[in-house]
């Protein structure tokens, strides 16, 4: 595509993606005090309201992490900066997503659930990441964010959708929660390894 310096990999896209999710989930179903968003029984709707808060999230984030990059740091000769400044710039987003959502009134994120969620998630970092390092139009950088963001969403619904399915699956008792959720994240990117050399590099 015109104006890259080469998109990153499908399969490297998608494994990054299903980290990220595989993370979300774990932090919501794992640890019920550090549930992202005030009581909501329903697990499609909170990782509904999960994929919209990354939604927000990653347009500005991406897009202001590869301006800081592009017209900050390279031009400055201090690109070794670049993990700590787009730390910084995700610790400045991330509140402006909970007031936004906030201010949406129909979920309320929940402290220090919905922060620390979205800090520590590698899917704002990691694509971040991606992003200075391969794009150079602001277009480009912009459409892979909201790409990143509508297939994390598509993930997080599929993997609850698994869940829900799996708790009522009869499944030895040492395959139970950790265990049969990582080995169907497993199945899942060995999946998503199918769509390896669908773009070209």
């Amino acid at each position: 595509m015109p104006g890259m310096r080469g998109m990153p990999s499908m399969s490297t896209l998608l494994v990054l993606l299903l980290g990220s999710m595989l993370i979300n989930v774990v932090a919501m179903n794992g640890a019920p005090h550090w549930r992202p968003f005030t009581p909501m029984n329903d697990e499609f709707a909170a990782a509904g309201t999960l994929a919209l808060a990354h939604l927000i999230a990653l347009p500005p984030l991406v897009l202001g992490s590869w301006l800081l990059f592009t017209q900050l740091l390279e031009p400055l000769a201090m690109t070794y900066l670049r993990t700590p400044v787009f730390v910084a710039w995700v610790l400045t987003i991330v509140p402006l997503v909970e007031i936004m959502l906030r201010r949406c009134g129909r979920s309320i994120p929940e402290r220090p659930g919905f922060m620390a969620l979205m800090i520590a998630n590698a899917a704002l970092l990691g694509t971040a990441l991606l992003a200075s390092g391969q794009l150079q139009t602001p277009l480009a950088v912009l459409g892979f964010s909201l790409a990143a963001a509508v297939a994390l969403g598509f993930l997080l619904l599929a993997f609850t959708a698994l869940r829900v399915r799996l708790r009522h699956a009869d499944v030895p008792a040492v395959f139970g929660d950790a265990p049969l959720s990582l080995l169907t994240a497993g199945i899942m990117a060995l999946a998503f390894m199918g769509f390896t050399g669908l773009f070209q590099e």
